[in-house]
């Protein structure tokens, strides 16, 4: 009920933030709370090592989760790249369309145009957040990351800011409240709330200036940074490529 209500005062916020425009740096102060009180309310514990960037970067992150967007959004207050069907889900999706949120269409030739809207959001002083694996995975491995979207940074000022996600870990290697496979919201959101508590630690690491680094480089780059600090292999254990995200 508690997370119902702090939904409906995200929608209400929300709202009244566009009817009043509020300038941004209200909006700004507003997310994050919002997002921390959220991952409050749903017993996540998270704490912040190193320093979140003060240049506007392309932060990329390893992904586990949806929780990985609140976490990341309770830290920086970025711009995201999504999956078109997140801009379908109820108040999720119009929560996500209002606060800047830019959705790709799957198999819709539509990267340029992301890259674009990208450039000029990191131009305008935001931060961009993107998830290079493409997909989620049960948190035992970090896939490839896919270079298209680095193009971003390519032959300009703006740095490469990795965060590595650390979420506990059961015995096996998997995370107990990861979104991946044939996994379905509701019932992974209820699993998540009927933990009495989940910790997540955030590693803000060394940025990558881009210098004359092409995108394959920095992908790489930022995808062993994070392997290092999460103990992790490069390459997914045997009988493990099939994992595929819902969303």
């Amino acid at each position: 009920m508690r997370i119902v209500l702090h939904m409906l005062a995200g929608v209400w916020l929300t709202w009244r933030m566009a009817r009043r425009e509020a300038d941004f740096e209200e909006r700004s102060r507003i997310r994050r709370a919002w997002y921390d009180r959220a991952l409050w309310i749903a017993g996540v514990r998270f704490r912040i090592h190193g320093e979140p960037p003060r240049r506007p970067s392309l932060v990329v992150s390893n992904h586990v989760s949806w929780l990985d967007i609140p976490l990341i959004g309770a830290a920086l207050d970025p711009c995201f790249l999504s999956k078109a069907e997140i801009a379908r889900w109820p108040v999720i999706g119009w929560l996500a369309r209002q606060h800047d949120t830019r959705f790709i269409e799957r198999g819709a030739h539509q990267a340029s145009a992301h890259v674009e809207a990208m450039q000029a959001g990191l131009d305008e002083g935001r931060h961009f957040v993107v998830f290079p694996e493409g997909t989620t995975s049960r948190g035992e491995f970090v896939r490839r990351f896919h270079p298209r979207l680095f193009a971003a940074v390519t032959g300009t000022r703006h740095p490469v800011q990795p965060v590595a996600l650390a979420y506990e870990r059961a015995p096996d290697g998997a995370v107990p409240v990861s979104y991946s496979g044939g996994d379905r919201l509701i019932p992974n959101v209820w699993r998540l709330l009927c933990r009495r508590e989940t910790r997540v630690d955030l590693h803000f690491l060394a940025p990558l200036e881009v210098a004359d680094q092409d995108r394959r480089s920095l992908a790489d780059g930022a995808r062993e940074a994070i392997v290092r600090v999460l103990d992790l292999p490069l390459e997914p254990p045997a009988g493990r490529e099939s994992d595929r995200s819902p969303a």
